[in-house]
């Protein structure tokens, strides 16, 4: 009896040792993957954030008011901000972003979502309420990003933001405003979770190595006997 419960516990032993380093090194694998993903796709958004911001000159934006929504200066604008976002089929909405440092509020001054949704678009001076408020003051100065995926009044997103200034030759001049992008925070986590496989790979593997164990580590009295 003594012998044989020697054998089995040798045997659980290994399974378990096999699982822990199968388990270990998959963990180890999706989160580098994971991590990757995300990291590419945040850079993603921050560049095209940063692009489009480039294209919108200060005086486009310069002297809009509330009740403005309907004029030629804004429709112009918020056309332009449709045409660069129809380039990037992920990108559901672009806007135009005022900074107040003073009272650290933030508020909405063009939507390009006005007016083929009013109902869904924010209005001049309309208050932004996102948990994004650090990125957005942030991008004050360069190209910022949501550290995860939020959720506002709007719906639930993952943003990226870029400084608009008033040089008309580079990107050295003051800056009088903040462009807005959002994906939806689904289409985000689906196409930085593209590591599930490797968790099958992972549950795969260990049943393997506990089948193995189990055929192959049985004593030859164990066996089945063939009559």
């Amino acid at each position: 009896m003594a012998q044989a419960y020697s054998h089995s516990t040798k045997l659980w032993v290994t399974a378990l040792v096999a699982v822990i380093i199968i388990a270990g090194l998959t963990a180890l694998a999706y989160t580098s993957s994971d991590a990757a993903l995300k990291s590419t796709a945040q850079f993603g958004l921050k560049s095209t954030a940063g692009v489009m911001a480039t294209q919108i000159n200060a005086s486009e934006i310069q002297g809009l008011i509330p009740g403005d929504e309907n004029s030629m200066q804004y429709l112009a604008i918020a056309q332009k901000l449709r045409t660069m976002r129809s380039m990037n089929d992920h990108i559901i909405n672009a806007y135009i972003i005022t900074v107040n440092t003073t009272d650290k509020s933030a508020t909405f001054l063009v939507d390009d979502l006005y007016p083929v949704d009013p109902s869904g678009s924010a209005r001049i001076g309309q208050a932004d309420t996102s948990p994004d408020k650090m990125q957005i003051f942030a991008a004050l100065s360069g190209p910022t990003v949501s550290p995860q995926p939020y959720s506002d009044s709007w719906g639930s997103f993952m943003s990226a933001y870029a400084p608009i200034d008033d040089s008309l030759n580079d990107s050295n001049g003051n800056t009088v405003a903040v462009l807005g992008i959002d994906v939806a925070a689904g289409d985000y986590v689906t196409s930085t979770s593209q590591g599930t496989w490797i968790i099958v790979t992972g549950v795969v593997s260990i049943i393997i190595v506990l089948g193995a164990l189990y055929v192959f580590g049985r004593k030859p009295e164990d066996a089945p006997k063939i009559p």
